[in-house]
């Protein structure tokens, strides 16, 4: 049977719904969907995870064989990758802000009141709701604080995701 792959984790991670493991490090997977899958189901699975521990996300449409392939052509040849990543993103999450300039003096008050808090940040394409996006990699901890500074200057967020523009894809 086919596997719908989602995301790597720490194995025994806690909100996994199932997952094959390898070694100390997991795939999360589901049962590949005959018609093309949501990415918007694909996204929720991966951020429900990212508060029980980091999470690498799997690219979305990738599918695997069986179990035995997931270990043998995904895991193990980047478990020490894999497992490089899980420390450096450990307690931390993605969150985009994005920005419309009708005030442009908030959006740069914003940007360094969120940037103090990130341990790394990256500029996105704008897209078609916003002038201007960036993507933060912060602490669970500074979730609250971000958000609210966010909301505070009338922008927009995402967030929690796992660490989509901080990793690179394998």
């Amino acid at each position: 049977m086919a596997l719908q792959l989602f995301g790597v984790v720490r194995a025994g991670h806690p909100r996994v719904p199932r997952a094959v493991r390898w070694e100390d490090i997991a795939m999360v997977v589901g049962e590949a969907p005959a018609d093309p899958a949501d990415p918007a189901a694909h996204l929720a699975v991966v951020s429900s995870l990212v508060e029980g521990g980091p999470v690498l996300p799997a690219p979305f449409g990738a599918v695997a064989e069986d179990e035995e392939a997931v270990r043998r052509e995904v895991l193990a040849p980047s478990a020490d990758e894999y497992r490089a990543d899980l420390a450096r993103l450990d307690g931390l999450a993605e969150v985009h802000v994005c920005l419309r300039f009708g005030e442009a003096g908030s959006s740069i008050g914003l940007l360094a009141e969120v940037a103090e808090r990130a341990r790394d940040s990256v500029s996105l394409p704008a897209g078609e709701h916003a002038d201007e996006r960036w993507a933060f990699l912060v602490g669970l901890g500074d979730l609250l604080v971000v958000r609210e500074a966010v909301a505070g200057h009338g922008a927009d967020w995402l967030g929690p995701l796992p660490a989509y523009s901080f990793v690179d894809r394998r």
